[in-house]
């Protein structure tokens, strides 16, 4: 009971200073390229810059936060939608972040439950701000819907590794978000780079496309290196970041991170409360 008001006591104060969580969305052109890890040590690494995250698997029906975690959550969004929990039944901890599972068979059950998604969006009005930064992890692919809520999320992170195909499928991505939403705003991320001059040439190619046929600037945010602690790491179930604190993997994930909040920490939210959730109702009600 302690606890409880204790959070409620924060929750109030944020609300009055209006200090809501910034949003980010890790997306990538097509799967496979890491974009699920990225997502999940990222979290783990702003956790360790005392920044409380909630990590949403929004990869509907296929979501693998948990099997990286190697954790089989007790409850996950379709449990939300099907039966009478609340979110904070359905908001797992690991490693120092909370993360909410994408479960499976996704798709009728939001369509069968329209009050329980309208009831998902007014307890996720009071979680932003409940913590500093709500973490979307998108699946693969683009669709109006998906558009609709990258539209009311204020930044975008782009997963992107060397093969031509995910450098193109990168393009087509941003290039459907920006059509749309013009003040999007994309940070690009280079995985599996064999070094930091690969991801230099992979991503200022990318960002000269952008710039030549969209007109829109990107920023490099950074990159991962083909590392085998990485796979070392998934095999074992364990976020690299913590599997070898010192490989080379995660000595670029706290690059990243650091990159990150020297470049959005202190910048104020661009977008309304109400904006993001309207965003991510139209999402979950797709016809």
């Amino acid at each position: 009971m302690t606890d409880q008001a204790e959070n409620l006591r924060a929750r109030i104060k944020r609300q009055l200073d209006g200090e809501r969580a910034k949003t980010i969305a890790v997306i990538s052109g097509k799967g496979g390229v890491g974009k699920s890890n990225f997502a999940l040590n990222f979290s783990i690494s702003l956790s360790k810059h005392r920044k409380k995250v909630l990590l949403f698997d929004l990869d509907v029906g296929m979501g693998n936060i948990d099997l990286l975690l190697g954790k089989t959550a007790e409850k996950t969004i379709a449990h939300f939608l099907t039966e009478e929990y609340s979110l904070d039944d359905i908001i797992q901890k690991n490693y120092d972040i909370h993360y909410i599972a994408g479960g499976t068979g996704l798709n009728r059950a939001i369509k069968l439950e329209k009050d329980r998604v309208e009831h998902l969006l007014q307890e996720l009005k009071h979680v932003l701000y409940d913590y500093d930064y709500l973490i979307f992890d998108i699946g693969a692919g683009m669709n109006d819907e998906l558009v609709r809520l990258l539209s009311g999320i204020e930044t975008l992170i782009v997963v992107v590794t060397p093969e031509p195909t995910s450098i193109l499928d990168a393009y087509s991505a941003m290039k459907i978000i920006h059509l749309q939403v013009p003040e999007a705003k994309f940070y690009l991320l280079g995985n599996r780079m064999k070094n930091e001059k690969e991801n230099s040439i992979v991503m200022q190619r990318l960002q000269a496309v952008m710039n030549s046929f969209l007109q829109k600037d990107c920023e490099i945010l950074g990159f991962l290196p083909e590392d085998s602690t990485i796979i070392s790491a998934v095999k074992n179930q364990i976020p690299f970041l913590l599997f070898k604190p010192n490989s080379n993997a995660a000595k670029q994930m706290r690059i990243v991170t650091k990159n990150y909040l020297m470049k959005n920490d202190s910048l104020e939210q661009t977008q309304k409360e109400d904006h993001f959730i309207e965003r991510l109702k139209h999402f979950l009600l797709r016809k």
